[in-house]
């Protein structure tokens, strides 16, 4: 069966699809995904090694490519394809089906301009092809296609997790599937703490308008008003203010390089132990000038937090948002502490045919940038009381989540939130990723729907946002 579908594959791209030679023997995409389809972990290392551009693999490296494909070959299943693009921009473009979820993807495969013409990148995006809802579905018509579509990509291994969606304080679903630990056979429940990844940065912002709210902070107030210079970076670190901070136009950069992977994780334990990874790094652009998503900036934005509260990071949080939003399973919680419902992190790595449990890539404690647990149920209740004003009142609420550009920060991004939708269904919230950690919410703040995707394991939340946003647009 799978030499057969190989000939077809090949058959497809070789003869209807291209019929000049000369160009079918430059397109990487049938081999792409005949290896996609077919290939196993030692063919895809083979295949990237030999088609990756040097540029890229010099930058990232062989493992962390191979990584994307073998987590996406689980996540997608076998590529069905549909059509094929012609050419653009240096970019190859198939629209294909995913056998796990049924959703079609553009394939890219963006190469390199000169010769050779290898891959810089490949990515599966969402088909821009939509249909518009043909049915009004009932609550309980949403929660059996929704319930479905889990349970299936559960059985196919293509996501592990708990999912929740709301229309205010009403939840219309909820489900937990998969196991919060593989070797010991314990599934995940509602009531699972899964790692948030970069959500944490919600609450990081949060924390800071608080105290600009309460007149104890200003947004132009300057970093160096609060944190030692031995903190500070080389560059015009003097400049940095705490809006940029909030907006990620600071110039710092990313905390997690290759010091931090090759360092003890057990030494992460408080803010201070980040301290060499940011001091010895550089600014990577005038504060201001421009954005760049940064775990540095936001870490110092919670160094700013300790500073004007006098108190933790960590007790800020759990006393100014947690409790307050009645979250009583949120926390940055120890790794190497007795949690109870705990899920532990998988993913596909090079190195394994097997998954392979992040644990040891994580450091001890989440920061200020990411790597707190939190629960569905939990970030519902966040949700509510975000959109009360129980947490901040409505002019700072309202700014957290209204972009920034003004300010030269992402189209995409206020104050610690995405920002997302149309001008009739805006969309906020914050996403999360890291080595076996998916996390998404989504607040929809004209419709009133809220959407919490929590997994442990890597990529596999995008296809299930897409499916509930296919399904609340036809819910009534």
């Amino acid at each position: 069966m799978k030499t057969l579908s190989l000939f077809i594959v090949i058959l497809f791209f070789s003869t209807s699809l291209f019929a000049n030679n000369e160009l079918a023997n430059k397109e990487l995409a049938p081999s792409f995904i005949t290896i996609f389809n077919e290939g196993s972990r030692l063919d895809v290392i083979d295949y990237l090694s030999d088609h990756m551009s040097k540029g890229r693999i010099d930058t990232y490296g062989i493992d962390a490519h191979v990584g994307v494909f073998l987590n996406n070959q689980n996540t997608f299943g076998n590529l069905k394809v549909v059509k094929v693009s012609p050419l653009s921009n240096g970019s190859e473009r198939v629209e294909v089906i995913s056998n796990n979820n049924k959703l079609k993807y553009n394939l890219i495969i963006n190469k390199e301009k000169e010769a050779p013409h290898k891959i810089n990148y490949f990515t599966l995006q969402d088909s821009s092809a939509q249909n518009s809802p043909e049915k009004t579905l009932s609550t309980k018509a949403l929660k059996q296609e929704l319930s479905s579509f889990i349970q299936h990509l559960s059985k196919e291994d293509a996501f592990s997790g708990s999912v929740l969606v709301a229309r205010g304080k009403d939840v219309l679903f909820k489900d937990s599937v998969g196991f919060a630990n593989k070797v010991w056979k314990i599934e995940n429940i509602i009531d699972t703490k899964f790692s948030l990844g970069s959500m944490n940065k919600m609450f990081t912002a949060i924390s800071a308008l608080q105290l600009i709210e309460k007149g104890k902070l200003k947004f132009e107030d300057k970093l160096v008003q609060f944190v030692d210079k031995s903190w500070l970076p080389k560059g015009d670190s003097g400049a940095i203010t705490i809006r940029h901070l909030l907006t990620h136009t600071s110039g710092f950069g990313n905390f997690f390089n290759d010091e931090f992977n090759q360092s003890n994780k057990e030494v992460y334990r408080d803010l201070e132990a980040y301290k060499p990874l940011i001091s010895e790094s550089e600014l990577l652009f005038n504060p201001g000038e421009r954005n760049r998503y940064s775990n540095s900036g936001m870490l110092m934005l919670g160094l700013v937090v300790e500073k004007v509260s006098g108190e933790s990071y960590y007790d800020y949080v759990q006393k100014n948002i947690y409790d307050k939003a009645n979250m009583p399973n949120s926390g940055s919680f120890e790794l190497d502490s007795v949690t109870g419902n705990l899920a532990s992190g998988y993913l596909k790595r090079m190195h394994s045919d097997g998954w392979v449990d992040s644990i040891y890539t994580r450091a001890i404690k989440g920061s200020p940038a990411g790597g707190g647990f939190s629960t569905v149920e939990d970030l519902h209740q966040f949700s509510i009381a975000l959109t009360k004003f129980q947490l901040l009142g409505k002019e700072f609420t309202e700014d957290a989540y209204t972009e920034k550009t003004k300010y030269n920060s992402a189209f995409w991004y206020g104050y610690g939130f995405s920002v997302g939708g149309e001008a009739n269904n805006r969309i906020v919230g914050h996403g999360g990723s890291y080595l076996g950690v998916d996390a998404r919410l989504d607040i929809h703040l004209d419709t009133g729907f809220i959407v919490v995707i929590l997994a442990n394991q890597s990529d596999v939340v995008a296809p299930v946002r897409r499916k509930i946003n296919e399904l609340i647009a036809s819910y009534r």
